[in-house]
C-alpha cells in the first residue's frame, strides 16, 4: 500500500482591514446606542434625571436634550418604544453581530442580515418621522445629522458586505488547511 507524500500545512487567513473596521464599528455602536437608551428608559420611569447636576450621562442627555433635539427631554411613548428597542434588542444585536464578524462565524450571515434589516427599518422610520414631524424640535441640525450617519451607513455597509463577501464567513474557523 502505497501512500502519497502530501504534506499540509496550515495557513493563516487574516481578516482583511475593513472588516476589522465595520466590526469595530458595529461593537462601537452597541456601546453608544444601548447605555444611553437604556438611561433613557430610566428617565421615562423618573429612576434617573437629566440635568446639569446629574450623573455624567444625565448631564450628557441634558446637553443634547437642550442643544441639539429638545425631544430627547420628552417623555413620550412613542421615544420610549424606540429606547426599549435600541437598549434591549438593536444594541445586544450590534454586540452579537461585531462578535460574529471579528470571528467571522458562519452564523453572522443571518443574525447580521437581521440587525442590518432592523437598523436599517428603525433608521428609516426615525429619519422619516424626523423629517417629516419632529424637525422643528431639533436646534443644531449639524450635530443632529452627525450623530444620525453613522445608523444609516451602517445598515447599507453591513448589508452589502455580508452579500458580496460571504465566502469569508464559511468557516468558524481563521485557519485553513491547504494541501502543497
Amino acid at each position: 500500500m502505497s501512500t502519497s507524500a502530501a504534506s499540509t500545512t496550515r495557513v493563516r487567513v487574516s481578516r482583511p482591514l475593513w472588516l476589522t473596521v465595520l466590526a469595530t464599528f458595529s461593537l462601537l455602536l452597541s456601546i453608544v446606542t444601548t447605555i444611553p437608551q437604556f438611561y433613557y428608559v430610566l428617565y421615562y420611569f423618573h429612576v434617573v434625571v437629566a440635568s446639569p447636576h446629574a450623573n455624567l450621562l444625565g448631564q450628557v442627555w441634558y446637553w443634547y436634550g437642550t442643544h441639539v433635539d429638545t425631544g430627547a427631554l420628552s417623555t413620550d411613548s412613542g421615544t420610549m418604544a424606540g429606547a426599549l428597542e435600541d437598549s434591549f434588542m438593536l444594541g445586544p444585536l450590534y454586540f452579537v453581530t461585531a462578535i460574529g464578524l471579528f470571528q467571522r462565524r458562519r452564523w453572522v450571515l443571518q443574525v447580521g442580515l437581521i440587525t442590518g434589516a432592523m437598523i436599517g427599518y428603525a433608521i428609516l422610520y426615525f429619519v422619516l418621522i424626523y423629517t417629516l414631524d419632529h424637525l422643528r424640535s431639533v436646534t443644531d441640525i449639524l450635530t443632529f445629522w452627525l450623530t444620525t450617519s453613522p445608523y444609516i451607513a451602517y445598515p447599507v455597509w453591513l448589508i452589502a458586505a455580508l452579500l458580496t463577501r460571504r465566502t469569508l464567513f464559511q468557516g468558524s474557523l481563521p485557519t485553513q488547511i491547504a494541501e502543497s
